[in-house]
């Protein structure tokens, strides 16, 4: 089998490269090596270099040598702009993960403060609405036991007058015994009376007591606690109610008064001195 010889040009159209290019790195090669490349041959007239299979061979390896090592950097600087394009990716994400944790934890720091001011706020409430209902319990307590101490004061008070006009009578008056008996009877009735009286106020003012002991135990939970406007409105109307159902007991118990013969006595009374006289 004949050897087949191939120009420079035959070969660098064979590896798809430029004549010029193949010419550069024979020549570079034969200088590094100190080979000798090439043969001269006649070729349609004219004198051109040629190379045998084993020049071709040799050459080829040369270039694969070459495109191995371009290949390795190129590889090389691939990697490492993906390295470095890893890098800045991860640093991109730590940092806008860094952002959004500051990002969380200033709106959880926002919502506790939040939260605090709400319950702050809550509690002032709930301890203004306390002294506020214990503020009118106590001047409800404090209403009933003045009515009371009032009107057990003016009835010690009427009965001392009474028995002082008596006692001024029979020091100024002579009168018979019967009448003098009738007299007493008429003052210990008179006493009855008002004894009577005074023991219904008693238990009418005890029974006040007892509903606004009933209303401070009806407290109402936390969460269903009506306001201080509506709380203090209620026990006004309480305390109103109280003085109305006093003022009612008065009247009565004056109209009980002028039902029984203290006119009568009266006016016996006055007879007596204007006899003296």
């Amino acid at each position: 089998m004949s050897e087949e010889l191939k120009t420079i040009k035959e070969l660098a159209d064979e590896l798809g490269i430029s004549k010029k290019y193949l010419q550069n790195k024979i020549s570079y090669e034969k200088k590094k090596q100190n080979l000798s490349i090439g043969n001269w041959k006649k070729i349609s007239g004219k004198n051109t270099i040629v190379l045998s299979d084993k020049e071709q061979t040799l050459i080829k390896s040369w270039l694969n040598s070459l495109e191995d090592k371009q290949e390795d950097k190129a590889d090389s600087l691939e990697d490492k702009q993906e390295d470095k394009a890893d890098s800045l990716e991860d640093k991109q994400e730590d940092k806008a993960d860094s952002l959004e944790d500051k990002r969380e934890d200033k709106a959880d720091s926002l919502e506790d403060k939040q939260e605090d001011k709400a319950d702050s706020l809550e509690d002032k409430q709930e301890d203004k609405a306390d002294s506020l209902e214990d503020e009118q319990e106590d001047k409800a307590d404090s209403l009933a036991d003045s009515l009371e101490d009032k009107q057990e004061d003016k009835e010690k008070s009427y009965l001392k007058e009474r028995i002082s006009v008596l006692e001024k009578f029979l020091d100024k008056e002579q009168t018979s015994n019967s009448e003098l008996k009738k007299i007493i009877q008429q003052t210990q009735n008179l006493l009855d009376q008002q004894q009577r009286l005074a023991l219904q106020d008693k238990k009418l003012l005890e029974e006040y007591k007892s509903e606004i002991n009933e209303l401070k135990a009806l407290k109402m939970p936390r969460e269903d606690m009506k306001d201080g406007s509506s709380i203090r409105g209620e026990a006004q109307e309480e305390i109103e109610r109280l003085k109305a159902q006093l003022k009612l007991s008065e009247e009565e118990r004056n109209k009980a008064k002028e039902k029984e013969p203290v006119k009568a006595e009266s006016k016996k009374w006055w007879h007596f001195g204007r006899n003296v006289k």
